[in-house]
């Protein structure tokens, strides 16, 4: 994918998410209300993106839209059934890295971390296996991959283990980038359960095997009280994060019906 293209899918995917919605209606709300002040509809738009921001924004919201997505692969993968399915090749998914003199585990983001220990733990129990850390990012690629590594090595995988790729901007991507190794045979694909039914979808629209191993649930013991009804920075993130899972599967259905998903044939 093409520079432009990938910064021009990131904008038009902020706008549509929460924060960018909420945005759009109050910013054109403001405008009518001062080209018409006597017009009643300006203000209507700037209270409903303030209603808007307080339902997203709620605890319950957020496990109302990312449950359906985990529950797609709702078990964690095991090392036997991994083998039994001739797994050899553990793919874990980056989510995000900071830069800074921190610790590797201080500097990969939570949803990396929990893929990570996911990842290794599956690697101890299936013997012989290659642990394969897969993203890069348009900033900063090779020191996510060294991070990832870094820390991987101090959790006592060895370095001949590994396997790593930096070349990869988004989901697609990764599974565009490892197509070649990955090719004919099935194995464990590692990522968050809210992205796992995203991951999936595009490493086999490249035509390969994953075989979900999901982690990092968020709503698989949702306990509601009080608090799930009040407003939070968290909520906000879940719904924000549950509504960009929606509209990537949502991107891979528009590729797909206008014909312009990936050629399973090529490596």
């Amino acid at each position: 994918m093409a520079l432009w293209g990938f910064w021009a899918k990131k904008l038009i995917s902020c706008l549509a998410l929460p924060l960018g919605q909420v945005l759009l209606l109050g910013l054109v709300g403001a405008l009518i209300w001062w080209r018409r002040p006597t017009r009643r509809l300006g203000p209507w738009l700037m209270v409903l993106a303030g209603l808007w921001l307080l339902v997203l924004s709620l605890p319950v919201t957020g496990i109302v839209l990312m449950r359906p997505l985990e529950a797609r692969n709702w078990s964690y993968a095991t090392p036997a059934g991994l083998s039994a399915r001739g797994v050899r090749d553990i793919v874990v998914l980056n989510g995000g890295t900071s830069l800074g003199d921190n610790s590797p585990a201080d500097r990969l983001g939570s949803a990396t971390l929990k893929r990570l220990l996911e990842g290794v733990r599956l690697w101890r129990g299936l013997r012989g296996a290659k642990l394969v850390l897969s993203g890069g990012g348009v900033d900063r690629p090779v020191e996510q991959e060294q991070v990832m590594i870094a820390l991987a090595r101090e959790l006592g995988v060895p370095r001949k283990a590994m396997a790593a790729e930096s070349l990869s901007w988004d989901t697609e991507d990764q599974a565009r980038v490892l197509k070649a190794r990955l090719q004919g045979k099935p194995f464990a694909l590692v990522t968050s359960a809210m992205h796992m039914p995203r991951s999936l979808a595009w490493f086999r629209a490249y035509g390969l095997d994953p075989v979900a191993a999901p982690c990092d649930f968020r709503t698989k013991d949702p306990r509601l009280s009080l608090s799930s009804f009040l407003p939070s920075a968290a909520g906000l993130q879940n719904s924000e994060e549950a509504i960009h899972e929606y509209l990537g599967l949502g991107w891979l259905w528009l590729k797909q019906v206008l014909g312009t998903e990936p050629e399973k044939a090529t490596s």
